[in-house]
């Protein structure tokens, strides 16, 4: 499927969902911050419980009051919303022309990609507490900068040291050994890599997140497929939530395509997981043959004590 930036043939229907996005978005956020004053952290509990109940006995009743009153407006949102999802592409497309472009690459030989991949479980707040995780956009606010800055020294080197697995667990057997505590042990740091050529992420759900993930990486990533996978009704279920999946290149993004899996089971069926394949031009020969590459990026179905499956497709 040829990319274009909107995920819409027309910009009428560009412009209908958005106003349906606006109208939903107010019932969205109130029910978000009603299960952020219902479920609480590991690192809330540890704080004492005087703000929890506080939250629960004022700010239950004030969101819910205020879901309530806002339900005409998502309803009338969400008949545009979900209709709307039945003609949109499966993806959206940032390309961003302003941004720095590196020479076309010329390939001889051999020759390696970078690839980041990394599950941020960036869902709407209120839902990543279920995973012990809060702060949603203040979350991805500082996985973006980590993504888009990696600290170096002025001759180039990395600032700080890098480790393998092998000396990960040597260290910890020999922590282990000594009898140390856990103000003893060590403290491994992950520098991201400047040159990273791909970024493939998993679990960005929230819209907000996103957004936030795609204004930073934009500078050094041109090419951005987000929002990947349909929302709505779809086949005989609801998706409530779309893929998750998130893919940043330095190179020209070709051709896309989704698969979505018909078999979810449990909590994993509300959210439109998949395959995404994307063909990538990566640059040209000596003799200026075009040389593609094919990406798949994808998030399995991942229940807390589920067993193995094979039948997902």
């Amino acid at each position: 499927m040829p990319l274009t930036e909107s995920p819409f043939s027309c910009r009428f229907l560009d412009g209908l969902f958005y106003m349906s996005c606006v109208l939903v978005f107010p019932s969205y956020w109130f029910v978000d911050r009603l299960l952020s004053c219902v479920v609480s952290t590991s690192d809330e509990r540890s704080h004492g419980s005087a703000l929890r109940i506080l939250c629960l006995v004022f700010g239950t009743p004030f969101f819910l009051l205020l879901f309530v009153l806002s339900v005409p407006l998502c309803v009338f949102g969400l008949l545009l919303w979900a209709p709307l999802h039945q003609v949109r592409r499966p993806y959206s497309y940032q390309r961003s022309v302003d941004s720095p472009h590196r020479p076309e690459r010329t390939i001889t030989g051999d020759c390696s990609f970078i690839f980041v991949s990394a599950n941020l479980c960036l869902l709407p707040d209120g839902l990543a507490r279920f995973s012990n995780l809060s702060h949603t956009q203040r979350r991805a606010s500082t996985i973006s900068k980590l993504l888009c800055s990696s600290p170096t020294l002025e001759n180039g080197e990395d600032s700080l040291p890098t480790c393998s697995a092998e000396d990960v667990l040597a260290m910890m057997e020999m922590s282990h050994e000594k009898g140390a505590g856990e103000d003893d042990l060590f403290e491994v740091s992950v520098d991201f890599p400047q040159n990273a050529d791909f970024i493939c992420l998993q679990e960005v759900f929230d819209g907000r997140a996103s957004r936030k993930l795609r204004r930073c990486l934009g500078a050094s990533f041109p090419y951005i497929l987000y929002d990947v996978g349909p929302s709505g009704p779809h086949s005989c279920s609801f998706k409530f939530f779309n893929s998750g999946l998130f893919l940043a290149s330095r190179h020209p993004l070709l051709y896309a395509k989704y698969y979505i899996y018909p078999n979810a089971r449990g909590e994993d069926a509300l959210a439109s997981k998949g395959l995404l394949c994307v063909k990538v031009h990566l640059g040209t020969t000596e003799q200026k043959q075009s040389i593609v590459g094919y990406i798949n990026c994808t998030h399995l179905h991942a229940p807390e004590n589920g067993e193995w499956r094979s039948d997902l497709v």
